[in-house]
C-alpha cells in the first residue's frame, strides 16, 4: 500500500512539475499559498488578474501609439499607457505592501495576441486594438466594485476605485471610436 501511496505522490508531483504555467497562474498559486487563511484571497486573486491584464494593456497601447492610423485611437492608447503605467505602480506599491507576487512577464497566448496585432496595420489594426481595449476591459467591469464592497482595506478600496475610474472612461472611449469608425 505505501508503495502505491508512494508512486502516486511521484506521479501527481511529476504531472504538476510538467505542466508549464502562466506567469499569472504563478503569482496566483504563489499568492494562494501567502494568503490561505485570511480574508484578502478574493481581492489579491482579483489584483493579480489585473496585473496581468494591466501589463497587456500597457504593451498594447505602446503598439497602438506606434501604429494607429485614426488620431483619436492613438491618443486614447496614449492615455491608456499613462493610465495604466500609473495604475501598476499604485499596484506595485500595494503589492510590497501585502506580500503579494505579481505576474513578472505576458503570458505566452497574451504575447500572441500583441504579435497578432502587430501583423496589422491602417484601420484592421485599430479595429483589432479598440475591439482588445474593449475585451480586457469588461473583464474588470465588476470586478473592482466586488473589491470595494467586500474589503475592509482602505488601501484596496483606494486602488480598487482609481482602477475602476479609468477603466470606465477607457472602456466608453473605446466603444465610442468602435461606433465611430463603423459608421
Amino acid at each position: 500500500m505505501k508503495t502505491v501511496y508512494s508512486l502516486t505522490i511521484m506521479a501527481f508531483a511529476f504531472l504538476l512539475t510538467a505542466c508549464e504555467q502562466t506567469p499569472t497562474q504563478e503569482a496566483l498559486q504563489e499568492n494562494e499559498y501567502r494568503y490561505e487563511a485570511i480574508t484578502l484571497e478574493e481581492e489579491i486573486h482579483v489584483l493579480t488578474k489585473y496585473a496581468s491584464n494591466t501589463l497587456m494593456s500597457i504593451r498594447l497601447a505602446d503598439l497602438a501609439v506606434q501604429q494607429a492610423q485614426n488620431e483619436k485611437v492613438k491618443a486614447l492608447a496614449e492615455k491608456m499607457s499613462a493610465d495604466h503605467r500609473q495604475l501598476y505602480e499604485e499596484l506595485k506599491v500595494l503589492a510590497d505592501n501585502y506580500n503579494m507576487a505579481l505576474p513578472a512577464e505576458l503570458s505566452e497566448e497574451k504575447k500572441e495576441t500583441i504579435n497578432t496585432l502587430k501583423g496589422k496595420d491602417g484601420t484592421a489594426f485599430d479595429k483589432m486594438y479598440l475591439a482588445s481595449v474593449v475585451s480586457y476591459h469588461e473583464a474588470f467591469e465588476d470586478s473592482m466594485e466586488n473589491v470595494m464592497e467586500g474589503t475592509e482595506y482602505e488601501q484596496l478600496i483606494t486602488l480598487a476605485r482609481a482602477i475602476d475610474s479609468h477603466n470606465y472612461v477607457h472602456l466608453n472611449r473605446a466603444k465610442t471610436l468602435m461606433m465611430e469608425m463603423d459608421s
